[in-house]
């Protein structure tokens, strides 16, 4: 998540003590990290442009050990490399060199409590992650500057990076990696429509995780609290069971055990939860001009906002060979969606690396030599996803959709500016801003709320079914949660939403006319906030 008003950290150190503590959440042990690195720079956001400098790196010890890598082509839970550094984990050792260099390796000094601890690193754009063998976090950060300026902190999680710590959300080989998406190296993204936004003045940081039987992505934000409960939907509904995770620059890359990948560039901002600092719509904006910058676009409505949903995975064509679980995306330079996907395997008996940006077509390889990493992969030439679906989630909910005559709605919300990704509609109706019914009740299956999109059913006032899509963003939550649906009501964001199809039947069909008339208010995707349990579901 990123924010651009550092001035907010003075404020949130005190209500930082207030809202979340050590053992709070899902994602965080009993015991707390290593004490010696409680603030960094990381902290600060959003850190020097990347300089590369190598100013002090002679000052670091000469790595004199035999086990160091020849060379560094794929991250993974030892090895890592971002445009200007390459770091492996010698044992509890962390060493560096400069990126593409054949010089020595250097022993990285760390701080005392981090000494002999390290168990795991993952690196991207200007920070590094390192987690110890409970799976506490500790963050390096400035690793595209000079290494006199590279500082830890083992702080993570609400309120805005500091609270004092947390773990991995789950401790699974290969299934977790850090993503850091800052405004010198990514600088923009787009949205559903390949409309591009600014990336505004902070970065974003996430480490999403494979969690369960691979088929969730947990993603834990050093702004937001420190559990489990805001997560990215995986391919297929979330029910495609992913066997590796790699992430760069906000760009997620899966596969399964037979080959089958999935890419999607996803994070807390862009995906519509933040409204406090960004601005969303859920109408197209063709015929607004971008913003040239993050400000602009908040406040200036005649400029084009980011468009929900948000987009979705896409499937990787298959590679033409020999492959293993060690799965790479990096990001390759500043623009959007410049990403590289690699993965290890082999091609006539020679180890190396299958790679494609990541639109291309075809997948090409380079030759390395040496011993793969990773665990074989069944790679058929057939896609398999469905082989590999976990069971869909057994929530099935129904709803009153409410009149569009209430004083206070999700569209309201939207036209006012109200930061509504924290307005839940459980909330309105205690205040006494109820709303009546419309006559229409909607019907959805197996509601994940990780998911951005799923078919639903709203039943018309006399007995006729009218598919629908309902789309859902999570809500922004401050203090800590659950996964998935419980007792405790969950709010999200999101729209009713007619296919072109449907929409096109509003000419014809009475039913659908009336439909679009009266409650889409004559467009074919109607926003709306949400509060869901396990047992029920509110919409406003």
């Amino acid at each position: 998540m990123k924010i651009p008003r550092a001035s907010f950290l003075a404020v949130a150190a005190t209500a930082a003590t207030l809202l979340v503590a050590p053992g709070v959440g899902d994602g965080v042990a009993h015991a707390g990290p290593a004490s010696c690195v409680p603030v960094g720079t990381a902290q600060l956001p959003p850190g020097a442009p990347a300089t590369g400098s190598r100013a002090g790196l002679t000052d670091f010890p000469r790595y004199t050990g035999r086990s160091a890598p020849k060379r560094v082509e794929l991250r993974t839970e030892t090895t890592q490399f971002n445009l200007h550094w390459e770091f492996a984990l010698v044992g509890h050792r962390l060493i560096t060199r400069p990126r593409g260099s054949n010089g020595p390796w250097r022993t990285v000094p760390l701080p005392s409590c981090l000494q002999n601890r390290l168990v795991a690193i993952s690196l991207d754009d200007d920070e590094l992650v390192g987690v110890d063998r409970k799976g506490w976090i500790y963050t390096m950060d400035n690793v595209n500057q000079s290494p006199r300026l590279w500082n830890w902190t083992s702080a993570w999680g609400a309120m805005l990076w500091t609270a004092p710590g947390r773990t991995l959300p789950d401790q699974r080989t290969g299934g977790w990696a850090l993503s850091v998406t800052s405004p010198s190296d990514n600088r923009a993204y787009q949205d559903i429509a390949g409309r591009v936004h600014p990336s505004g003045q902070a970065k974003m940081t996430m480490i999403p995780a494979l969690t369960g039987d691979g088929s969730r992505i947990t993603y834990a934000d050093p702004w937001l609290p420190n559990d489990n409960s805001y997560e990215v939907g995986g391919p297929l509904g979330g029910r495609f069971k992913s066997t590796s995770l790699s992430a760069a620059a906000s760009t997620m890359f899966v596969i399964n055990r037979f080959g089958d990948m999935y890419t999607r560039t996803f994070d807390f901002d862009s995906s519509g939860s933040d409204s406090v600092f960004f601005r969303y719509s859920w109408d197209s904006q063709d015929g607004k001009p971008s913003a040239t910058d993050l400000n602009t676009e908040t406040w200036d409505r005649s400029t084009a906002a980011i468009q929900l949903p948000a987009p979705d995975w896409r499937r990787q064509p298959k590679i033409p060979g020999e492959i293993t679980s060690t799965i790479t995306v990096i990001a390759t330079g500043p623009g959007v969606e410049r990403r590289e996907l690699r993965v290890a395997g082999r091609r006539d008996g020679v180890a190396g690396f299958w790679h494609k940006d990541l639109h291309a077509s075809t997948w090409s390889f380079s030759p390395t030599g040496g011993a793969l990493s990773g665990t074989p992969l069944q790679n058929s030439a057939a896609d398999r996803s469905s082989e590999t679906l976990a069971p869909p989630v057994p929530w099935n909910l129904s709803a009153s959709l409410p009149s569009r005559k209430a004083a206070v709605d999700g569209e309201t919300l939207l036209d006012i500016g109200l930061p509504y990704s924290v307005v839940d509609p459980r909330v309105l109706d205690r205040i006494g801003l109820h709303a009546p019914k419309s006559g229409y009740r909607l019907y959805v299956k197996a509601f994940d709320p990780a998911a951005t999109t799923r078919p639903a059913v709203v039943i018309a006032p006399n007995g006729r079914r009218i598919d629908v899509l309902l789309h859902t963003a999570d809500g922004m939550r401050m203090t800590p949660s659950r996964p998935g649906l419980t007792a405790t009501p969950r709010h999200l964001i999101g729209a009713v939403a007619l296919d072109d199809a449907t929409y096109a039947r509003r000419g014809s069909d009475p039913t659908v006319r009336a439909f679009v008339r009266d409650w889409m208010k004559g467009k074919s995707i109607a926003p709306i906030t949400l509060s869901a349990t396990s047992k029920d579901l509110v919409i406003r």
